[in-house]
């Protein structure tokens, strides 16, 4: 089995390169997951190729490291071509491959938590929402940033991963609940003292999805 392209290196440009998407025209992702499972080591580059940009993307929010975040990404793809015999429905190839990523992101912060506690490990952090900003925000937006950044690394891991899933990335609360391997109900339950927290110094809209 062919492993995924090894971490890129720390320029972005040679990162963004190397992750590239991937045109239309190569397959859809059922087709290419029905290849894969067959052992067609092109089929499992080319998922590669069309998602480690997003999950990259993603995890280094979650977990505000980019080292971490390209192992918790490496590590995720490694275990979903291992366990693309158990995938039910190929078309949903990304929410699965994301779903492992962000759990995966869950442990590496337990443990980074626990090496913290040992004194193992350098607690700094080097990336933030302020990052995610675009070009051109008003001085207003990035104070509410940077204020909204601030306030969620206060919170318990369990409660920002969930909050920044709803409210960062607009997943529906569904799919917040599976990505974070929890139910519903205790979902809400940390989005409603994750925003009693953070509405007290910031505000914010909801986003639309429900």
């Amino acid at each position: 089995m062919i492993q995924p392209v090894s971490r890129p290196p720390s320029a972005a440009s040679d990162r963004e390169a190397q992750i590239r998407p991937v045109r239309a025209r190569e397959g859809s992702d059922a087709e290419l997951v029905t290849r894969a499972r067959d052992g067609d080591h092109w089929a499992e580059e080319m998922l590669y190729r069309r998602h480690a940009s997003f999950v990259l993307g993603l995890c280094t929010r979650l977990l505000r490291h980019t080292s971490d975040a390209e192992d918790v990404v490496q590590d995720a793809f490694v275990d979903a071509f291992e366990q693309m015999q158990s995938l039910r429905e190929a078309e949903m190839f990304r929410r699965w491959l994301t779903g492992i990523a962000v759990h995966k992101a869950h442990r590496r912060l337990r443990r980074r938590k626990l090496l913290r506690a040992l004194g193992l490990r350098d607690s700094k952090q080097n990336e933030t929402l302020e990052t995610c900003l675009a070009k051109g925000a008003s001085p207003e937006v990035y104070a509410e940033i940077v204020c909204l950044d601030h306030v969620l690394t206060q919170l318990p891991d369990t409660q920002r991963i969930a909050w920044q899933l709803r409210h960062v990335e607009g997943y529906r609360l569904e799919e917040v609940a599976d990505l974070c391997e929890c139910s519903l109900a205790t979902t809400k339950r940390r989005l409603s003292l994750a925003d009693a927290i953070v509405r007290k110094h910031v505000e914010f809209e909801e986003v639309g999805r429900v």
